[in-house]
């Protein structure tokens, strides 16, 4: 019988990793995010707008949260406003998304209501996107 080794360095590591979670509604946006983050050595997890988002965020304490803005899409805005006003999570660190730019400046003009958040119109180049989790909570 087999059993694979487990390297408890290798543990000690990923278990020291920056955690980022990106909520998006788009499966495979999220499948792209994931892939690209893990091999920056981020640890990363990833779900789609439910209404368990935020007990989600409270227990996992990521460093970084990654939202999606969509058109005609309350969910987003919904947990901005709430992540902004707890006291438990807003101080996590936001990284606003969207293909649609006008949503961007609406989060921007309203931010007094969902926090000061930096954003990324997509598609985005990878080179913005790291730069941007760099500028917020440094490398992994």
């Amino acid at each position: 019988m087999s059993e694979l080794a487990t390297n408890p360095d290798e543990e000690r590591a990923q278990a020291q990793r920056k955690h980022i979670l990106g909520v998006n509604g788009h499966p495979p946006f999220l499948e792209l995010l994931r892939e690209i983050l893990q091999d920056e050595h981020f640890n990363v997890t990833t779900t789609n707008y439910v209404p368990q988002t935020f007990d989600l965020i409270t227990a996992l304490k990521p460093n970084l949260i990654i939202v999606d803005l969509v058109v005609y899409q309350l969910a987003g805005w919904e947990l901005l406003e709430r992540l902004h006003q707890d006291v438990v999570t807003c101080a996590i660190p936001l990284l606003l998304t969207s293909t649609n730019a006008t949503l961007l400046e609406r989060a921007r003009d309203e931010a007094a209501r969902y926090g000061d958040h930096p954003v990324l119109v997509s598609p985005f180049e990878l080179t913005d996107l790291l730069q941007a989790i760099e500028s917020l909570i440094g490398k992994a």
